[in-house]
């Protein structure tokens, strides 16, 4: 595979020239890609010359005409091509005397025409060394695949032990070993886009990352995994600290120059040949924080690591929900929402973010749909079909658009109800009814007198509007207490019994077995695993 170097000091070009076309493809491989003629000779002096030189002739520190002149005069062999926005005669008249291949203009650039003239070059002078080149930067490619595979982890679970086996990497071994073994993982992805990114941009962001990365002789980019660029930053000692400033200025570059805001996850400092996997994971926590603090750079911090919640926790946070919902004050459970997205952003998971936003939302619907017996077909044709495409999942990428997206299916749900209430006006009455007087021996009579109807009436009424029977409805709601009563183990069945209006144990017993298909101590130990 033949090296191309790149070198021009417009970043947007250097970039489309790695993208425009698929180099391996048709085997040619960009070994570096430079700003300046000095940075590019630096290279050459330091890795060897390339098969292909691609540059411009305008470029600050050293143009390219200067390099061109000083790979000459050391009798470099190499092929040159121009790339200009110039066609002024001296231009092309110097690149003559110094032996230049070919003279391409940017704006009239085509790909396959490039390809077309770099396939007649003449190769003839390629050395033996430069053939082993080659095949050691074949090889580092394969080591870099090779290691994002090793340190992967899975589930939030490291799949093997906290170190590699250096062997394996001979290649990166020397980078390694070159720069010291303590420093810091650090991985780097674009801020998750409603619309999404093209190909073409997230390749575009791939090479200006590497370019920006190997500026920097301490940096070593590993390369892309999992959605995620991978980087790993030599420190001189145990004790130093990863100064962010310069990741800083890689976001602003990228800000600048592709328009895509990007965030960066550091791990904490360590020693690279023993804790890479568990480096890596720490980087790819921090960049987690982007979920609810959106694009920037994150520390990772072992002394308050993102974490699942635990069960009192989550009961806790259950029993409110359920409060706030049954006050039926949407303000006050969108306050506590936003509140408890607050504590999550400090604690917990992106997965337990959505896990408790779903909760909240499944709560809602249950109480509504209790409050003013709907199911849920009927509540479909009534609602938005946009807000019917919307969904509380993980594919969501930050907690402000999950929580509007919960917000506006609670409110589109509650717009419903609030129609379906209208259109039945009487039938709210009797379920307020129902819920306030369930421990008390209630009757059809005594909601017929609320609605003013015939007891017979209202009872083929009630039937036709909820599906349920009067008693039926009442048994419903009683059982539906006894669930919640359940939770408490202090209680015992006499207790809930005559707490939901069942004088008889023994009979409130029968009942919630023939409702749940369960025993009462069966439910019991299913709620305590």
């Amino acid at each position: 595979m033949r090296k191309v170097m790149i070198v021009d000091d417009e970043s947007l070009v250097r970039i489309g020239f790695q993208t425009v076309m698929d180099w391996e493809n048709h085997g040619y491989h960009v070994s570096g890609v430079y700003r300046n003629g000095l940075e590019a000779w630096e290279a050459i002096e330091r890795e060897g010359p390339p098969d292909v030189l691609l540059t411009d002739i305008r470029m600050p520190e050293m143009d390219g005409l200067e390099l061109i002149r000083r790979i000459r005069e050391n009798n470099i062999v190499m092929n040159i091509l121009i790339l200009s926005s110039h066609e002024e005669f001296q231009y092309l008249r110097t690149s003559i005397q110094l032996g230049v291949q070919d003279y391409i203009l940017k704006h009239l650039f085509d790909p396959d025409e490039l390809i077309q003239t770099l396939d007649q070059l003449n190769y003839s002078n390629v050395t033996e060394s430069s053939i082993e080149e080659q095949i050691v930067v074949a090889d580092l490619d394969l080591e870099r695949q090779l290691l994002l595979r090793e340190t992967r982890t899975l589930s939030g679970i490291i799949m093997k032990g906290t170190g590699i086996e250096v062997a394996r990497y001979p290649n990166l071994l020397k980078k390694w070993n070159s720069n010291g073994i303590h420093g810091c993982w650090v991985a780097i992805r674009a801020l998750p886009s409603q619309n999404g990114y093209l190909d073409s941009e997230c390749k575009a962001l791939g090479y200006l990352l590497q370019e920006l990365i190997e500026r920097f002789s301490k940096n070593v980019y590993i390369g892309m995994d999992q959605d995620l660029f991978h980087v790993q930053c030599f420190l001189e000692s145990e004790a130093d600290i990863l100064d962010d400033k310069i990741f800083s200025e890689v976001s602003d570059t990228v800000q600048q120059n592709l328009n895509i805001p990007i965030v960066i996850g550091m791990s904490e400092s360590g020693a690279f040949l023993t804790e890479m996997v568990k480096m890596r994971k720490q980087a790819e926590d921090a960049v987690c924080k982007s979920f609810y603090w959106g694009a920037g750079i994150y520390q990772y911090d072992s002394t308050r690591p993102m974490m699942n919640i635990v069960a009192s926790e989550w009961v806790d946070l259950k029993k409110r929900a359920l409060e706030l919902l049954k006050d039926k004050q949407r303000d006050s459970i969108y306050m506590w929402m936003s509140e408890v997205g607050e504590l999550f952003a400090e604690r917990y998971t992106p997965e337990e973010a959505v896990r408790f936003l779903q909760m909240v939302y499944r709560q809602f619907i249950k109480i509504r749909t209790e409050t003013f017996l709907v199911d849920q077909d009927t509540l479909d044709q009534e609602m938005n079909p946009l807000v019917l495409t919307y969904e509380i999942s993980e594919s969501v990428s930050s907690w402000s658009e999950l929580f509007r997206i919960t917000r506006a299916m609670m409110e589109e749900r509650d717009r419903v109800f609030l129609l379906i209430k209208k259109r039945i006006p009487w039938l709210e009455a009797v379920i307020t009814f129902i819920h306030e007087h369930y421990a008390e021996s209630i009757r059809l009579e005594d909601a017929a007198q609320i609605t003013n109807f015939n007891a017979n009436y209202f009872g083929q009424l009630f039937r036709n509007e909820t599906g349920f029977t009067f008693l039926e409805y009442v048994t419903k709601v009683r059982i539906e207490k006894a669930m919640e009563l359940l939770e408490n183990p202090n209680l015992s069945t006499e207790e809930i019994a005559s707490r939901i209006g069942y004088p008889n144990a023994n009979y409130f017993v029968k009942v919630f077995k023939k409702i749940t298909g369960t025993t009462i101590s069966e439910y019991r130990t299913f709620q305590k695993n």
